[in-house]
């Protein structure tokens, strides 16, 4: 059961973390967006507040006396109305019904409706005298019932500035609690979410700890596996059946170590030591999802005494040549092979001469060395893909595949005699040795193994009769000569 509980707690503080976050996030962008709104308000309202002011300080102006500009009466025609009175009624236009004006600097800024009911009642009532003085102004300019007309009109902008001064500071204001609550909520927010991942992340570490104490008390190596193959962790046991640090282990592939070989990954320590593992694969539930593990089983002890058993059953203990067992299902696949691409195989069969006197003679010690000396001389002379093996005291079998002809074969069989041209070097003693072969080739001498050895081995004593002396000679069967 704890076990089972602990995924459920892990994810549960994640779904709070996110919730947390989210939740936030909507905070914030709400705050955000009613800053955005209230200090769009505030710079429309210091547009208007500055217009309607400019606006009062025209209608004082206008109030104090006529125009500056010259008015030239033309008899019929309207006289040409004052620019301060355009640029008065165009402000209050904008301010009711919004639209583009220009400052008194002569800057154009397009102005919004008033939208407080307080503000537009001011408004309507300034309209009102501006319409007025607009008539009487027509009908009598500069007459004292327009100029104190106009005279009302700037107490009421007076009024309506004081209004949107009012609105304005109050705009200010709960802009600035909003910046400062925004702020406020962001320092919050950055605290839960930073104490929330540091919670999350010392989980994650004291899980790490625990994982990698447990399997660093598993007997057996582990490497955690990613995605690619690549090794991510591996325990003490592993790191020290692969004899490499962890560090070493992290990026590499099992397969970059290792390499199988009938189901047991061999190969080597960096000390030189030989390798033998099995791998078991698997997964495991991680806080992210399955993880992938591999476990690996050190068989090298069994490996080596595996392939030990082995060679002493497919070798001779002294020569460490192969012996009669290995020769005899080697022969049978080399002339199966051979008899089914229509290649000529061809065998040699080879005796010491002389060896049992020099036996006799130096002792069994000598005549063993003798015999691992020779032994070493006759694998040199071999080709690639041939073989000679060990099969009685001083007798030995070789086995040529791919041979052309018999004059190839006889050249093969010299180079087996040319070993003896020198004398031994055995514990102080140079001592000579000859040896005779007998040389058999198939299908032509024999279509099987017993055919082909009883060919050579008749071939090899004729050529060991015709001198009783020790003397390097060689037979082919079938041909009736020897050399």
């Amino acid at each position: 059961m704890p076990s089972r509980r602990a995924p459920t707690r892990a994810s549960l503080s994640s779904r709070t973390f996110w919730v947390v976050a989210v939740l936030f996030c909507i905070i914030e962008s709400a705050m955000l967006l009613l800053a955005y709104q209230h200090t769009a308000a505030h710079r429309r309202l210091a547009e208007q507040l500055s217009f309607v002011r400019q606006g009062t300080v025209v209608a004082w102006h206008i109030a104090a006396g006529p125009s500056p500009e010259p008015r030239t009466e033309v008899p019929g025609i309207p006289a040409p109305r004052d620019a301060r009175h355009r640029w008065l009624e165009s402000v209050l236009q904008a301010l009711a019904d919004g639209g583009p004006v220009h400052t008194l600097d002569n800057t154009e800024v397009a102005l919004t409706p008033l939208e407080d009911s307080g503000a537009r009642r001011s408004l309507t009532e300034a309209l009102a005298r501006w319409t007025s003085f607009s008539r009487l102004e027509t009908l009598d300019p500069g007459s004292p019932a327009s100029v104190s007309e106009i005279s009302t009109l700037a107490p009421a902008l007076a009024e309506l500035a004081r209004q949107l001064s009012q609105q304005h500071r109050e705009a200010t204001q709960l802009a600035d609690r909003l910046a400062a609550l925004a702020i406020v909520t962001g320092c919050v927010a950055f605290v839960v979410m930073c104490a929330t991942l540091l919670r999350q992340t010392r989980r994650s570490e004291r899980s790490g700890r625990l994982m990698r104490s447990m399997m660093n008390q598993i007997g057996a190596g582990v490497c955690i596996v990613g995605s690619t193959n690549k090794i991510a962790d591996a325990n003490r046991a592993a790191c020290r059946m692969l004899g490499r640090p962890r560090k070493a282990l992290r990026g590499k592939r099992l397969e970059d170590i290792l390499t199988e070989q009938e189901g047991v990954w061999t190969g080597e320590r960096p000390d030189g030591m030989p390798l033998a593992i099995e791998r078991i694969p698997g997964t495991i539930e991680g806080y992210n999802g399955p993880l992938r593990i591999v476990t690996l089983l050190d068989v090298t002890a069994r490996h080596l005494t595996a392939e030990c058993l082995q060679h002493l059953a497919n070798h001779d203990t002294l020569t460490s040549l192969p012996n009669r067992g290995f020769l005899e299902g080697h022969f049978k696949k080399e002339l199966n092979r051979c008899t089914e691409q229509g290649l000529a195989l061809g065998v040699a069969v080879l005796d010491l001469d002389g060896f049992k006197p020099i036996n006799d003679t130096y002792g069994h010690a000598v005549g063993d060395a003798l015999l691992v000396q020779a032994a070493q001389r006759l694998s040199a002379a071999l080709r690639n893909g041939d073989v000679i093996a060990r099969v009685g005291g001083d007798e030995f079998v070789a086995i040529f595949p791919n041979i052309n002809n018999r004059e190839t074969l006889r050249f093969l069989g010299d180079r087996l005699l040319s070993v003896f041209a020198h004398p031994f070097q055995i514990q102080g003693h140079l001592i000579p040795l000859g040896g005779s072969v007998g040389l058999a080739l198939a299908p032509e001498d024999g279509s099987d193994q017993d055919s082909l050895l009883r060919a050579a081995d008749a071939a090899m004593y004729r050529a060991k009769h015709m001198n009783r002396r020790p003397t390097l000679l060689t037979s082919i069967s079938g041909t009736g000569r020897s050399a």
